[in-house]
């Protein structure tokens, strides 16, 4: 019965250290425990990701549960209280000592006096807690609904349920981080944000958390670890921006523009004859085409061919009924930069203003998408 402390997403490399923008040097952790396991007891730093905690400080019970730790640190940071074979309690080093009751038959409900965030980091691991798990139990559902081919009826209310219960969660996530005055708290829940909220929106929120505390190291790093993630990875740095222009040759001959498409949803997608993933998500492409195709959508296929007759042969043989696109390069083709595609297929969904809003979408997450925004 371990408080989970793992964070998610790009701060699995990052290890922290840290407190307040001031100097904290050395803190105590105090208290009572009740009904321990173990009499033995300790304060470890909590490093972001999968390496184990380290041991600042260790001590034995008293015979009353009463104990005290101490540590150093350079700023404000999480650690653990650890109880041998027992749980682990979370706190942060906002002051020079904080006191913690703890009854290990009801370790949920330990209660922390002097620190100020560690007391808001208790109330947002339990509020957190009954979000999730309600969250999850209608992602539950709506996935069940959709394996039963439940009635569109049915399905579309716990759509919107699960839309809305997700939109409270991250709402709930952003106030929490926009209205601490602990630095240690917010990195805490900026990585658990990577779970339900968007990339960009985290950005925000990391941007907004540094600016708030301009000397806090582990805010400073994790915000450096979002915005590399953000540019290396195609689909995050991609989403919500201009598409790049695409001026290609058709199999005619006659160049064609993405941009004359303004006004349309358009599925840009890249594909080629040789590539048999791309063969195999064909199909779910057609399907997608003859379903929207007279609302305001189409389709324009960039290959990455290099021979035009296979390239031909194949948009027949596949039934690809759409414009498509060329340069017969293959890997050196002038759209690998732009669109920082390594790996095909690969399309994007583009909006009537010309902004991508959907990357990587294949079959029943592509007809989602656009049941979405083509209603």
């Amino acid at each position: 019965m371990r408080l989970q402390h793992l964070f998610t997403g790009c701060l699995l490399a990052l290890t922290i250290v840290s407190c307040k923008e001031k100097k904290y040097g050395a803190f105590a952790v105090s208290g009572k425990i009740e009904h321990a396991p173990s009499d033995k007891v300790m304060l470890e730093e909590l490093p972001f990701g999968a390496q184990q905690p380290v041991v600042l400080d260790s001590t034995t019970l008293k015979k009353n549960g009463t104990f005290e730790l101490r540590a150093l640190a350079k700023e404000e940071g999480i650690y653990l209280l650890a109880v041998q074979n027992g749980p682990e309690v979370l706190l942060i080093n906002d002051s020079k000592g904080v006191s913690v009751h703890l009854d290990i038959n009801n370790y949920k409900s330990y209660t922390t006096e002097g620190s100020e965030a560690s007391t808001a980091l208790h109330n947002f691991l339990a509020q957190y807690s009954d979000y999730f798990n309600s969250l999850t139990e209608t992602f539950i559902k709506a996935d069940s609904l959709q394996k039963v081919n439940a009635s569109d009826s049915l399905v579309t209310v716990t759509n919107l349920q699960k839309e809305e219960q997700l939109k409270k969660f991250n709402t709930f996530l952003t106030n929490t981080i926009n209205q601490s005055e602990s630095p240690a708290l917010r990195y805490y829940v900026l990585g658990k944000a990577f779970r339900t909220m968007q990339p960009e929106d985290i950005q925000k929120l990391a941007n907004a958390s540094v600016e708030k505390f301009k000397e806090h190291s582990g805010l400073i790093k994790m915000k450096s670890l979002i915005d590399m993630q953000l540019a290396s990875d195609p689909k995050l740095a991609l989403m919500n921006k201009p598409a790049p222009e695409i001026s290609l040759a058709d199999t005619s001959g006659k160049s064609v523009s993405l941009s004359s498409y303004k006004g349309k949803y358009v599925l840009v997608d890249f594909w080629a004859s040789w590539c048999k993933p791309c063969r195999a998500e064909n199909p779910n492409v057609v399907a997608a085409y003859r379903k929207f195709k007279d609302k305001n959508f189409t389709v324009l296929g960039v290959s990455l061919d290099s021979d035009k007759s296979a390239w031909e042969q194949a948009i027949q043989q596949d039934s690809l009924t759409w414009t498509h696109v060329s340069d017969l390069k293959q890997w050196e083709s002038a759209v690998i930069n732009p669109y920082k595609i390594n790996a095909i297929p690969f399309n994007v969904l583009v909006d009537p203003s010309g902004k991508i809003i959907g990357v990587e979408l294949r079959g029943k997450e592509l007809e989602a998408k656009l049941s979405e925004v083509l209603k």
